[in-house]
């Protein structure tokens, strides 16, 4: 069984996959022993409020796609899905009053039904833009974004027309796109650098036929008080910052004077504070680059270059070198040696 490691940090709302077992029962897959080896608890699929990790959910589907031999496996379980099975996320978009209404929800509790890494909207005269990516640490995440934006569109079909929506997805072009186009919009393009939705002015002035402002209100609230603490709102110092390092690994560098304000600090009470801790920048970000090498040698099939570049180096000759300092072998030997 694997063991709990840094990515279990970053979770979602567990019935997002509330329809996902009868979906692979649908092609004679039995979810179980799946769940049993991922040590994901298939019950809290049905919990308005559980949460799980967002890493062993995408596992699970992309699991689940490659027993089905079908790439739309993730998009195409929405069609079993109830209503508000996400507690007051689902809900909260059900209740929106208008398209704006819905669309800034959306985006306000982004992090509360997913841990992303990034995520931005912008609104103007033409309607609205959302962009949003994940850690890259969460390697296999192409089924559940079909999901939950399968999810998303599934709403937003229920507030008014949204033929004018276009979609793009970070996933590769699928071999089928017809279930794409037939689910999420008939705009929809791949292999995109960023997950994006883009709301027409339309959208965002319709009424919606069944909004509450009331409801509505009320899952704002909820949604705000169930939300996993934001690093900032942490009690550790430390755990704050290995939390930031562990959603920014790939950036190739960590200047001071970006990290240093984003905590409310200045760069020396930064570093001093730290250094109370017996710590410092450079050792919690050699730490995680490490845990998290570990978990993508062991855990994926991901090419050592790739996990090269998802880490920050510049080259794999320099992530070979903190290998074999930190385990005593090279990328491929570490590989090799869980596999054995």
């Amino acid at each position: 069984m694997p063991s709990r490691n840094l990515t279990d940090e970053l979770t979602t709302v567990a019935g997002l996959a509330s329809a996902v077992v009868d979906h692979a029962q649908t092609y004679g897959i039995d979810i179980n022993p799946i769940c049993k080896a991922l040590e994901i608890d298939p019950e809290a699929f049905q919990s308005l409020t559980a949460r799980i990790s967002l890493d062993r959910l995408c596992r699970l589907l992309e699991a689940c796609a490659l027993l089905a031999d079908d790439e739309a496996f993730g998009l195409t379980s929405i069609r079993g899905y109830e209503a508000g099975s996400t507690g007051p996320f689902g809900y909260g978009l059900m209740a929106a009053p208008t398209g704006l209404d819905f669309v800034r929800f959306l985006h306000d509790h982004i992090q509360y039904v997913t841990h992303t890494s990034y995520s931005r909207l912008s609104v103007d005269e033409r309607g609205a833009h959302l962009a949003w990516t994940f850690a890259p640490v969460i390697v296999k995440r192409d089924q559940y974004v079909d999901m939950s934006v399968g999810l998303v569109m599934q709403r937003a079909k229920d507030l008014t027309n949204s033929d004018g929506i276009e979609i793009e997805l970070e996933r590769p072009q699928p071999r089928n796109a017809q279930p794409f186009r037939h689910l999420l919009s008939r705009r929809v393009r791949f292999a995109a650098g960023m997950n994006c939705v883009h709301f027409p002015r339309s959208f965002l002035e319709a009424n919606n036929p069944t909004g509450d402002r009331r409801l509505f209100e009320l899952m704002d609230l909820q949604c705000r008080s169930l939300r996993p603490a934001l690093p900032e709102q942490g009690a550790d110092f430390l755990e704050q910052v290995r939390r930031y390092l562990l959603l920014h690994v790939s950036d190739d560098e960590y200047p001071l004077s970006e990290i240093a304000p984003y905590f409310g600090l200045s760069e020396r009470t930064f570093q001093r504070r730290l250094a109370a801790q017996g710590t410092s920048l450079n050792d919690l970000r050699d730490q995680i680059r490490k845990d998290v090498s570990y978990n993508l040698l062991t855990e994926s099939e991901l090419p050592i270059s790739e996990i090269c570049y998802r880490l920050g180096y510049s080259a794999p000759s320099a992530f070979t070198r903190s290998v074999t300092r930190w385990f005593g072998s090279s990328p491929t030997e570490v590989r090799e040696r869980k596999s054995a």
